[in-house]
């Protein structure tokens, strides 16, 4: 009678099988066994079953076929799948990404490399990972209206993968043709504009029905529709400046509708905790209860991320080049007299309004953010600020003026291209006095225009003359925040002879490809807005002109980064231009100048340029202000309430630096890019199993590993059959010994990331040769390897012992590596919950109402409980070791 484990050759199947139990019951003996060729259990009668006998016939296409399935499944559970596209070069931080993603099973992450290191690149390779193991089928990207273009284009170029842009103005026509409200569930893969999909809160003109359905129509449409994976692009943006945010409610609902999220944004922590704390809840609600669960050993599980100065390329050297600042300092002269009254005029336009408006200035924000505007056109360009000063008189004129809603928390999120018009339409606070005074300002800007060009714009053309004559072939960027000075310096610029081209946010995704290709292609002046240029790759150039500097030096940095990317060749050079005489340019002055003061105190690194500080959540707009509506006190006494804040929001931005730095040697992933084709090595495995089953080659079109047909080879254990006889190989021109090639199952856990595929070879004297089992599977798996295969008998039981025996002592610190990972994991999962639940539970000890105090308790209670069952389990190692294929090699 045959005992449970051994192994026996069933002749009905012809396939040797594994003896889970023994049934004998009124004198009828049967056995449940294991089938590993087709991973299934069956009943079979004791008659059927021989202990001593096999007659399963092996060749050289079952060896190839169980050669590629070890490595197939070796790949999937301990390295990765993709061989990245042709276009496609992975660079070490983007590689450290992907394993670091791909570690755990939880993949919910923040993907926060500093900008121009290529986040969409490393996104691409995770959703080609996730494909490859069959884990998504289904991909939303949830993209800014600017990086449309981007994502399905870099999808396509170098990953080979095609999404489908779903745009507001595509709704009606898929649902036309599809004949279906789920339009979104047409396509498996879609990038969707952010803002096009955020619910409303209300619309001028709809009824509250008419709002929600347009919601059921965008919003809770794509929420519904089934996602795998769920990517939100510059994902700051969804963290909001409070709760109530339309764009936070976005990204609260696309975090619960997938059980994948990444989360991309170079900048996810702005100085304050509340929005970062949002950020991550995204993630995981529980690991972040509160404010307290923000430190770094907590976020560090969920946030990936490295710093330019850190990043290598493929042969270790330092990935960026150098950045050249030049700061380009004008004066008016005689030829600019009205250029400078208007400028008097309208700074002091703006700090009269500005002053009365503050006296109220919750019901003025909607006029305290045109005074703004207006005083930031004044020093981009006449055209900008007459242009700006004529509609608003019309307004004024015509009574159009409305009562804005705009509030101090949303202001930060006000963008000057899009919201200039409301802006425009502001109620005044005496209407006949600013109709006057407008007209006086609109009359002097009309005699400045008449009497010279700008006084930038002789500075700007020797500028872009200079560069010219060096390279003639030279790409050259101009950045300005408002669209009339865009406009004003495209006449300009052609007139004079230059070859430009204009990118601006009201621009459609169509005209938007067309600007990039003719910039790319023909044209030598590129001149965008800050809201037109989010998310371009120029790289092609490393020249920017900065014409109007924003106030906040964060918006600079992210000019600069349209060229300071991977891929850049020549140092890059940044001009910034300024008119001296001017409040603005004594707040930079000052600004500086505290600022180097503060940082050397504070003994940080040299800062070479204040306007690359990373120090964005300091109310530079106010420190404008201030200093426009109290001109006669010196820059310093108007600074004074903000330098302690600089001194502050200083120590806050080393501090989440600090949070934010991960530890990692790069170093160690030069070269570590892996060769292996997971779709060559499906397709060569089904091609040597339907060779050994004596099947007719089939054409195997495109496959996946989540096909049902692979899944049923991944999952099927494949024993090696002690009974029937075995496979002797000779390898053509290798020069190998004569013994015995193995590939064993090791595992130390059920988890698939527990288990490896050992290769092993002893040779004939039963000698452990430790390099030689790699080098033979690897001559296995070449499929251009040159085998002679015959048949011999099997080995005795004596003989598998000694083996065994061997294999098991050269797999032993396999083994301890895979424990150690098991462990570690688990205890990494542990810690992170249990600090959570100790952070609510401190949180519900505070709770007055004392039965809901003790409900909660008891429920975070049971939560623990259940934490640190699986904690337990998880600390179990419960090792096997099986042999899946024995081969004999002669010499």
């Amino acid at each position: 009678m045959l005992k449970a484990g051994e192994f026996a050759f069933d002749r009905n199947t012809g396939k040797s099988v594994q003896v889970l139990e023994c049934l004998e019951v009124w004198g009828y003996v049967s056995y449940r066994v294991f089938d590993p060729s087709a991973g299934s259990v069956y009943k079979v009668m004791a008659d059927s079953l021989s202990d001593s006998s096999g007659s399963n016939t092996y060749d050289e296409n079952y060896l190839r076929y169980v050669t590629l399935l070890s490595k197939i499944k070796n790949e999937t559970a301990g390295g990765l799948l993709t061989s990245l596209a042709s276009g496609v070069i992975p660079l070490p931080h983007q590689l450290h990404v992907l394993n670091r993603v791909m570690s755990t099973n939880n993949i919910r992450y923040i993907l926060a490399d500093e900008v121009g290191l290529g986040k969409t690149i490393e996104a691409g390779m995770v959703i080609k990972e996730l494909k490859a193991r069959g884990l998504v089928r289904r991909t939303l990207v949830v993209c800014p209206t600017g990086l449309v273009t981007q994502w399905s284009a870099e999808m396509q170029e170098k990953f080979h993968e095609k999404f489908q842009v779903i745009l507001p103005s595509d709704y009606d026509t898929i649902r036309r043709l599809t004949d279906s409200d789920d339009v979104y569930g047409q396509y498996d893969q879609v990038i969707s504009p952010m803002d096009s999909i955020k619910p409303l809160e209300k619309h001028a003109g709809w009824t509250e029905e008419r709002v929600e359905q347009y919601n059921q129509e965008r919003i809770y449409s794509i929420i519904n529709s089934g996602w795998d994976l769920i990517i939100i692009d510059e994902a700051h943006r969804v963290a909001g400046s409070s709760g109530e945010v339309a764009r936070y409610k976005l990204g609260y609902l696309l975090s619960q509708a997938s059980p994948y999220l990444l989360l991309l944004t170079a900048t996810p922590h702005n100085g304050k905790t509340e929005p970062f704390l949002r950020l991550v809840r995204l993630l995981d609600e529980d690991a972040f209860p509160n404010a307290k669960s923000v430190v770094k050993e907590q976020v560090a599980s969920f946030l990936i991320r490295t710093e330019k100065r850190e990043a290598i390329d493929t042969n270790g050297n330092l990935l960026f080049k150098n950045r050249v600042t030049h700061l380009v300092e004008l004066t008016w002269d005689e030829r600019h007299t009205y250029q400078r009254q208007l400028y008097e005029m309208v700074t002091s336009y703006v700090s009269k309004t500005y002053n009365k408006a503050l006296r109220n200035r919750k019901k003025n924000m909607c006029l305290i953010f045109l005074l703004i505007i207006m005083q930031r056109m004044v020093t981009s360009s006449t055209a900008a600020i007459r242009q700006s000063l004529e509609r608003r008189l019309e307004i004024l004129k015509t009574q159009n003026t409305k009562i804005g809603s705009l509030t101090e928390e949303n202001l930060a999120e006000l963008d000057i291209e899009d919201d200039v018009e409301d802006a425009l339409q502001a109620m005044s606070l005496d209407m006949e006095e600013e109709i006057s005074e407008l007209e006086n300002i609109i009359a002097v800007a009309k005699q400045a225009e008449f009497q010279h060009p700008d006084v930038k714009i002789e500075t700007l053309e020797n500028t872009i003359d200079a560069l010219l004559n060096a390279d003639r072939n030279q790409k050259i960027i101009i950045f300005t925040e408002f669209v009339a000075t865009q406009e004003y310096l495209q006449r300009l610029l052609t007139t004079m002879g230059y070859s430009v081209t204009i990118l601006n946010g009201r621009m459609s995704i169509e005209e938007r490809n067309e600007a990039l290709r003719e910039f790319h292609d023909n044209t030598n002046v590129f001149i965008s807005t800050d809201a037109g240029g989010e998310g371009l790759n120029l790289q092609f150039s490393n020249i920017i002109i900065n014409y109007d500097l924003p106030w906040n030096p964060m918006k600079i940095e992210q000019r600069c980064g349209r060229v300071d990317r991977i891929g850049q060749k020549r140092d890059v050079q940044i001009f910034n231009f300024i008119v001296t005489d001017t409040i603005e340019n004594r707040v930079r002055e000052v600004l500086e100048e505290k600022l180097s003061v503060i940082l050397k105190e504070m003994g940080v690194d040299k800062y070479s340029d204040v306007l690359d500080s990373e120090v964005a959540e300091v109310d530079f707009t106010d420190v404008y202000m201030r200093s426009i509506s109290r001109p006669h006190r010196k820059s310093d006494e108007n600074l004074y309430p903000v330098e302690s804040e600089l001194r502050q929001e200083l120590k806050n931005a080393q501090k989440y630096k600090s949070l934010l730095h991960e530890d990692k040697d790069l170093t160690k992933l030069v070269g570590k890019k892996s060769n292996f084709d997971v779709d060559t090595a499906l397709h060569q495995m089904l091609t040597c199993y339907d060779a050994w089953q004596g099947l007719d080659p089939r054409l195997i079109m495109d496959i996946s590993i989540n096909d049902d047909s692979i899944t049923r080879h991944l999952n099927a254990d494949v024993i090696q059959d002690r009974f029937s006889p075995i496979l002797s190989v000779s390898i053509q021109d290798f020069p190998n010994e004569e013994g015995y090639f193995m590939l064993w199952n090791l595992s130390a856990t059920d988890d698939e990331m527990g288990q490896r595929i050992l290769p092993v070879f002893v040779n004939k004297d039963f000698v452990l040769r430790p390099m030689a089992g790699k080098r033979i599977m690897d001559v296995f798996l070449d499929g251009t390897s040159q085998l002679s295969v015959h048949s011999v008998p099997n080995l005795t039981g004596d003989e598998y012992q000694q083996l065994e025996k061997l294999s098991k002592e050269f797999a032993y610190d396999s083994f301890l590596e895979l424990k150690d990972q098991q462990l570690k994991r688990n205890k990494e999962s542990y810690d992170k919950y249990m600090y959570a639940l100790k952070l609510r539970t401190e949180a519900t000890e505070h709770v007055g109402i004392d039965n809901i105090r003790k409900s909660r308790l008891k429920r975070l209670e049971k939560e623990k409980a259940a934490v640190e069952e699986q904690y337990r389990k998880g600390q179990e190692v419960y090792p096997e070791f099986k042999l899946c294929l024995l081969v004999r090699l002669e010499a």
